[in-house]
């Protein structure tokens, strides 16, 4: 439960909000001429369309449930990621570990991301797909992305969240959503600098310089963000604890030529680079079992041998507190991920400001992981090393071609070719004592994709209709997989391809008030290690994805509401049966199953006046499972769906900004979490940040995460046991950033 500090304090916070009759503010999708106010609520921004409505508003999308975060937002708050930022955006839910490292494709201990409860969100920088049609799997959750490992927020000059199904454009496989992140360009020539520290060792350093020289244009810089092992507040003694090997340290570079040819023709070169060092503790120990476990083992009552973890209840206590306590040594455990991608991107035409253009992309991904295992019978010496190398590359080309047929029409179709490969040599095992190597799985897959849609925006007075047809063509994987023990598995299939279809709404009742309704047809072919573990033939995943929704603006009041529902035909799903060597152990599964998502959302806001904003959001997602649809009566269903998160957020801000100073408070109020699992079944974190422009060259901030200290987590193990992934105990930050 909240303590009582902190219920008073969250009683304070919502009664002097609600006194003041706020709304918060929903991306309002408006496809008319009408002019809106500029609003800026914390995250959420209401554009004055008329004027500045998005590339996406204009020709690709056709109303739906749109957040915008800006550059001023992202400054204003200082973001350390692209997961940061869209954390507290009313439907997307993001999961975090509380470190940087990661076990590549294996997603208890990452990142991730849904949206609408969703976890097939297509990540777009500038329009392309940040993806790998050779790795992912249902063992990822679909998430084929490292999201923390993206662009750096100081490069971006807007991030567009767009909550389930929206346009043809997108992918028949984005039934959750899109994040597009829309990168800077240099405009006017300037330099900036930002120097912070903070708490654990924080450092973080940027410098940047634009500029335009006639035709050319170019943005460029250097980040570097360290810091040691981090603080958190243990659930079971609520004492501040230190992460062991938990620091990380990171260096990020961004370049972008522009050259305008002239007023139609253009060429633009970017590349981004990011690289990261991540100290791997895989988990926090439970210092509530330290003592029994200890006399467990000491007395012969727990033989870590004769009664390895993996074949006790994850009921029996001694399971966690082994469990848990072996894995916290691994210190000096370590993971590197590199990012480099390059693109070229021709813009042939300009008809009536859409862009058409031919873009080439190079992708590249590349991890490492350096791991200490204890041994069993003392988990404080270490018994053998643990070794991971993986490269993922994705390369191919863009077409984009629109025209506006006139007033009304608005013609939009594209192409795209993609080659992923993926190489993997996955837990190679070290024995110091003896000198012996092993090799772990070896995999390497290849496959390529074609996709081409279709789609026609089409304006019939307040009545907006985007009718469209998407190809999907997914090639034969063509690889291997060979594992520790020899076993060699064939990774060849067959190719998937299907037509899918969509309609896109909006209906704008008056000028400042819109309904949003669309339908679409979900298709996602299987990944090769799905079908090699595959219990029966599995077939792609199919459905329709559904969304109703109304956006409006009454006086200085903004709102709306949302509701999705996807419902999938024969998605995947993984469960547990017995092995065929052991029966005391379990192996994994993949199968189709039938599932329905469904989520709702509210926003609610209001501008008190020049200085005063607040706003108001809450988001819950549900989601129902087949579970006996094509599955074995002995299985176990447990790894059908991961239901170890949050199942309602709310969030509150409440913003001032006047001459020289700006400053924010931000609530996010997480329940419905299982206590089996979580330390609670709610948690209420509060973030506060301050600006200060000392003159018009030189800024001064602070910013304090986690104000109250909240033991917390957001994602969950189910054998880990409680609290296995907290998150950041009360930190600070303060810099300086100056433009010159």
């Amino acid at each position: 439960m909240i303590s009582s500090k902190k219920k008073y304090l969250t009683m304070a916070i919502l009664s002097a909000i609600s006194s003041m009759s706020f709304m918060a503010s929903v991306s309002a999708e408006d496809v008319t001429d009408s002019k809106l106010e500029n609003y800026d609520l914390e995250n959420v921004v209401i554009e004055e369309k008329a004027e500045e409505q998005t590339y996406d508003d204009k020709y690709i999308r056709t109303g739906g449930d749109v957040d915008i975060i800006t550059s001023e937002d992202i400054e204003k708050h200082h973001y350390t990621s692209v997961a940061d930022a869209i954390k507290r955006l009313s439907g997307v839910e993001v999961q975090d570990v509380g470190y940087k490292a990661f076990e590549y494709g294996y997603s208890n201990y990452q990142a991730s991301v849904t949206i609408n409860g969703d976890s097939r969100v297509l990540i777009l920088i500038d329009g392309k797909r940040i993806s790998n049609e050779a790795n992912s799997s249902v063992s990822s959750e679909h998430n084929k992305s490292q999201i923390f490992a993206l662009i750096p927020p100081e490069n971006i000059d807007r991030i567009e969240v767009i909550k389930g199904a929206s346009a043809m454009a997108y992918g028949s496989d984005a039934t959750g959503g899109v994040i597009n992140i829309i990168t800077k360009k240099g405009e006017y020539n300037s330099s900036s600098l930002d120097v912070g520290f903070g708490s654990w060792g924080k450092q973080k350093y940027t410098i940047s310089n634009s500029g335009k020289n006639d035709k050319l244009s170019w943005m460029v810089s250097y980040s570097k963000d360290k810091r040691d092992d981090m603080k958190y507040v243990d659930r079971e003694y609520k004492e501040n604890r230190t992460y062991y090997n938990s620091g990380y340290d990171e260096d990020n570079t961004f370049l972008k030529l522009d050259y305008d040819f002239d007023e139609n023709q253009s060429l633009e070169l970017m590349h981004t680079y990011k690289n990261t060092f991540g100290y791997y503790p895989i988990m926090a120990p439970d210092y509530s079992s330290k003592l029994a476990l200890d006399e467990a083992i000491s007395s012969g009552i727990f033989n870590p041998i004769n009664n390895g973890y993996d074949k006790l209840s994850q009921d029996d206590p001694a399971w966690n507190r082994y469990h848990r306590w072996w894995y916290v040594f691994n210190k000096g455990s370590f993971t590197k991920n590199r990012t480099s991608n390059y693109d070229v991107k021709y813009i042939f035409n300009h008809d009536d400001g859409i862009d058409n253009y031919i873009r080439i992309f190079n992708n590249e991904n590349r991890y490492y992981m350096d791991r200490n295992r204890p041994k069993f019978t003392d988990y404080t010496q270490l018994d053998y090393k643990q070794y991971s190398w993986t490269k993922d590359q994705a390369k191919g080309i863009n077409f984009r071609w629109g025209k506006k047929l006139d007033d009304t029409n608005i013609l939009y179709t594209g192409l795209d070719f993609t080659n992923s490969i993926f190489s993997e040599h996955s837990y190679a095992s070290y024995y110091p004592n003896t000198g012996v190597f092993k090799h772990g799985t070896i995999s390497s897959i290849e496959r390529d994709t074609w996709n081409a849609f279709i789609q026609d925006k089409m304006q019939f007075n307040k009545l907006t209709i985007t009718p469209g047809l998407r190809y999907n063509y997914y090639g034969k994987n063509k690889g291997y997989s060979i594992s520790s023990s020899d076993k060699y598995t064939d990774y060849d299939t067959d190719s998937y391809s299907r037509l899918t279809m969509g309609l896109f709404t909006n209906y704008a009742i008056d000028d400042n008030q819109n309904i949003y309704a669309s339908w679409s047809q979900v298709y996602n072919a299987p990944y090769a290690p799905d079908i090699a573990k595959a219990a029966n033939e599995l077939e792609a995943e199919k459905g329709n994805a559904y969304t109703l929704g109304y956006n409006g603006q009454i006086g200085k009041s903004s709102f709306g509401a949302n509701y999705t529902l996807t419902k999938f035909d024969n998605t995947f799903g993984a469960f547990s049966v017995p092995s065929e060597t052991d029966p005391e152990l379990f192996e994994s599964k993949t199968t189709n199953i039938a599932s329905d998502i469904q989520s709702i959302g509210f926003n609610y806001g209001y501008k008190f006046d020049d200085n005063w904003s607040a706003n108001l959001a809450y988001s819950h997602a549900k989601i129902s499972i087949d579970k006996k649809m094509n599955t074995s009566s002995s299985a176990s269903y447990e790894d059908l769906r991961n239901n170890l998160h949050y199942n309602n957020k709310y969030t509150v801000s409440i913003n001032y900004d006047k001459d020289k100073f700006n400053t924010g408070l931000d609530a996010i109020l997480y329940t419905g979490m299982d206590d089996k699992y979580f330390s609670n079944n709610s948690f209420l974190v509060l973030d506060w940040h301050a600006n200060y422009e000392i003159d018009e060259n030189l800024t001064a901030y602070i910013l304090v995460n986690n104000l109250t200290n909240e033991c917390y987590e957001t994602k969950a193990v189910a054998k880990e046991g409680i609290g296995a992934l907290p998150m950041e105990g009360r930190n600070f930050m303060v810099g300086l950033n100056y433009t010159f």
